[in-house]
C-alpha cells in the first residue's frame, strides 16, 4: 500500500486509472490484431500508433503530476 501513499491515491482512484489504461491498451491491441488479419480495414486515426502514443503521453503526464 506504500505505492498508493507515494502517489497520493486511494485504492479506487488507482484502480480506475490503472484499469482504464489496461483495458484501453487491450482494446487497441485487439484492433491491431484484427488489422493484421484484415489489412484492408484501416485503423481509425484515434486508435492508430500515433493516437495511442498521444494517449500514453497524456496518461504519463497525469501519473507524473500525481507524484509532484
Amino acid at each position: 500500500m506504500n505505492h498508493l501513499k507515494e502517489n497520493s491515491e486511494t485504492y479506487l482512484s488507482h484502480l480506475k486509472f490503472a484499469g482504464t489504461v489496461g483495458l484501453t491498451l487491450i482494446f487497441r491491441g485487439v484492433i491491431f490484431v484484427l488489422h493484421g488479419f484484415f489489412p484492408v480495414c484501416d485503423v481509425p486515426k484515434e486508435l492508430n500508433l500515433e493516437g495511442t502514443r498521444d494517449k500514453l503521453n497524456g496518461w504519463n503526464d497525469h501519473a507524473e503530476r500525481r507524484i509532484s
